[in-house]
């Protein structure tokens, strides 16, 4: 007798597109990629397989999905786009959920039963699932409006076989039972290293406004509620830097707690509509991929701050920290009242955050901003404090350092301090401020200690106490708090480069390579990383091995990658290979992202030790005046100098450049910049011995081998300006004394 169309097969899997589906467990497998889905996740991708091709209203999913729990809409919205970045799909040409404006969602991928001869759950091991779906029909849904769509009639809407829904239905319901009974089998089994409790990632805020192009808004939002959250002493909040790789992650919650090492994670979207605004958040348990809470704010434009105030108030309450009476005072501040002024500064701000550091067109873009939101609210003390440190970058990376530009910055600053001396926002923009402007130390430490004591779970103020200390030359000190930042925020890719180049200053190989090799592993297949790794590995060791192993790992198209040719350029000068040195030269002569200068320069110096002074001296000629003409509009900077004096030296004027070089050392001495210096120090060695002042530039070059420095010794070792020093006992046994590539702190 046949079966009955509406009895169901007996079934445990779907397939849902390329994805097979076990609800009994949660997991969702393609391939051999297997990923576990939070019960409400897994309840809103059934409820939408359960009628493919049929818009399901966002009404019908609140009431499915979070039957037991009061939540807004918004909390539809985030769930969709979380589930769609699981399941790899695009919203903007899905292939899985279609958004039908207004009306709801669309399960647009092919929904079939699995047969299920075992009756379990996916092969742990091999992760294999069935490929082939039963006999029942697979139903494809057509995306609405598609071109040539059928005439409509009340009979032919896209459905499931009755056996299929009913199936569905089933699973549906017994599946989130079986799961939930499974996650607490799952939290028996061996636990992944604990997290600190008192932890959390706020991931990137989606941006629901209809104007997109207000996306500083939403960032500049979730930037401040991070900022605020540090107030916490309790908290161990993740850095903006590092959860900004998640804005378009596939990756589960569960995962991205691990890799950030927190026990919490917050989902967020900002929706901003004339003068209202609607932030939502949901509080999500990491290790067990549990909701806390779902939370939203409707106010006006004007009460954002009272937003900000409030989420972090809940987050810290759900978290068991406290919040002291002083706390809370910082945490109820509102910077300005002025809407029009804060989104300026949100711009200002925005752009120095996707900037590279020192790019002199976002700096003045950056400036305008903050200088017209502190015209519409004079009492703005962020943007006055703002304003200066951009006034200072500029004077730091020489890119403007005349004596208006610094009066602005000296102006600014004072303008924030008299405001608000005490905020800790403006605490460490007076810190940031005395550090890049003067390079005064002691103040930015003195600004950076107070702020620790008021934030001492703050990686950034750790990680800006070590960048000081570096600068002063307290190499130890400056170790012991760059490993700190690192590891409050073990996912910051910044924090990980400045505890690696510090490592490197000490010859810590064997530590940093540690770190360069986990730094490969969080970007997998990133070239930089990999080039870095291979240049390690090169200064580590003086073998080339790494290096050809690099080259040789290359694709033809990686091989013509702009910043892979300078390198190999920079490897075929080290090796004596002129030849391809000149051949590389010729198809990338400057730096990616670099000075032309600078490049002109690095290559003129290898041409000039290979014994080619007409192809030197032609190099850098273009740039000879304009390295004068430098030298006259910013007097002050030693590195405008040090650029001056090289080629001088190279074009031979011998008696300028040496006095250049000098020069530049007596405005920025190892005493005033430990970093920096002694890398102009070096210049001057070489260029003594280009000068043919051997006997000089040996004496300088013992005393460098004990400086902790960045220059590592293959770089004395193979730079062209000692050629004349090579055939000199002394340098040899300089250069090839095991000690002085030893470990010096």
């Amino acid at each position: 007798m046949e079966p009955s169309s509406t009895t169901p097969p007996s079934i445990s899997a779907l397939r849902i597109g390329d994805w097979a589906v076990y609800p009994s467990t949660g997991q969702i497998v393609r391939d051999r990629e297997t990923l576990r889905l939070e019960v409400r996740t897994l309840r809103l991708l059934l409820s939408l397989a359960e009628r493919p091709g049929q818009v399901v209203s966002i009404d019908d999913l609140l009431t499915r999905v979070w039957p037991d729990v009061s939540v807004s809409p918004d909390s539809v919205y985030q769930a969709i786009a979380s589930l769609r970045r699981q399941l790899g799909d695009d919203p903007r040409q899905p292939t899985y959920i279609a958004t039908v404006p207004r009306l709801g969602y669309q399960m647009v991928a092919p929904v079939s039963v699995l047969p299920d001869p075992a009756n379990s759950a996916p092969n742990s091991q091999s992760g294999s699932v069935p490929t082939q779906p039963t006999a029942l029909s697979t139903v494809r849904a057509d995306l609405p409006n598609a071109s040539a769509p059928p005439a409509f009639h009340p009979r032919r809407k896209a459905f499931v076989p009755a056996a299929v829904a009913v199936a569905l239905s089933l699973v549906l319901l017994a599946g989130f039972l079986i799961h939930s009974r499974a996650n607490r089998d799952f939290a028996a089994s061996p636990p992944v290293p604990a997290q600190p409790q008192k932890s959390i990632a706020v991931l990137p805020f989606a941006d629901m406004s209809e104007n997109r192009d207000a996306g500083f808004f939403a960032d500049g939002v979730h930037e401040d509620l991070l900022t605020t959250l540090a107030l916490v002493p309790e908290l161990k909040v993740i850095s903006r830097t590092s959860v900004m790789q998640y804005r378009a992650t596939t990756k589960t919650i569960k995962q991205i707690g691990q890799e950030l090492g927190v026990s919490y994670v917050l989902e967020g979207s900002v929706r901003r509509a004339g003068n209202k605004v609607r932030v939502t958040g949901q509080l999500i348990n990491a290790q067990t991929d549990e909701h806390v809470w779902a939370k939203y704010y409707d106010r006006d434009l004007t009460d954002i701050f009272g937003i900000q105030s409030a989420l972090a108030q809940e987050i810290a309450d759900s978290l068991s920290a406290a919040i002291s009476p002083e706390t809370r005072k910082h945490i109820e501040r509102r910077p300005t009242e002025n809407t029009a002024a804060y989104d300026l500064f949100l711009q200002g701000r925005a752009i120095n955050n996707s900037a590279p550091s020192g790019n002199a067109k976002a700096l003045t873009e950056a400036a305008n901003f903050f200088e017209r939101a502190c015209e519409l609210d004079p009492k703005f003390a962020s943007a006055w404090g703002e304003l200066a440190v951009v006034y200072a970058l500029k004077v730091f990376w020489n890119i403007d350092a005349r004596a208006e530009i610094q009066a602005k910055g000296s102006e600014a600053i004072a303008k924030a301090e008299s405001l608000e001396p005490d905020t800790p926002e403006v605490i460490r923009l007076v810190g940031t401020y005395a550090y890049y402007a003067h390079r005064d130390y002691e103040k930015a430490t003195e600004q950076y200690l107070r702020l620790a004591a008021i934030q001492p779970n703050d990686p950034t103020v750790f990680s800006s106490l070590g960048l000081i200390q570096r600068r002063q030359g307290r190499w130890a000190e400056s170790l012991a708090n760059l490993r700190k930042a690192a590891d409050l925020d073990s996912g910051n890719i910044g924090y990980q480069r400045n505890l690696l180049a510090s490592l490197r200053v000490a010859r810590r190989w064997d530590e940093a390579r540690k770190i360069q090799e986990r730094l490969v592993a969080l970007r997998p297949g990133d070239l930089g990383e990999l080039q870095a790794l291979a240049d390690l590995n090169y200064d580590a060791t003086d073998s080339m091995r790494a290096a050809k192993a690099f080259i040789e790992g290359l694709t033809p198209e990686q091989r013509e990658d702009p910043d892979v040719l300078f390198r190999r350029k920079f490897w075929a000068s080290d090796s004596g290979d002129m030849a391809e040195f000149k051949r590389l030269d010729q198809r990338q002569p400057y730096e990616p992202d670099g000075s032309p200068m600078a490049g002109a320069i690095f290559a003129s110096l290898a041409y000039w030790g290979a014994g080619d002074l007409a192809l030197a001296r032609a190099r850098v000629a273009p740039f000879l005046e304009e390295a004068r003409l430098l030298t006259v509009s910013n007097p002050e900077n030693s590195l405008a100098w040090d650029d001056l004096g090289k080629i001088e030296m190279v074009s031979g004027q011998t008696e300028a450049g040496l006095s250049h070089l000098a020069k530049a050392v007596a405005l920025m001495p190892i005493s005033r910049d430990a970093l920096m210096g002694p890398s102009v120090r070096l210049d001057y060695l070489s260029g003594c011995a280009m000068a043919g002042r051997s006997d000089e530039a040996l004496a300088g070059l013992a005393e460098f081998m004990h400086l902790p420095s960045p220059v590592p010794l293959t770089d004395i070792r193979h730079n062209p300006a000692f050629q004349p020093l090579r055939r000199d006992p002394r340098f040899e046994s300089l250069i090839n004394d095991p000690h002085n590539n030893e470990p010096i702190f």
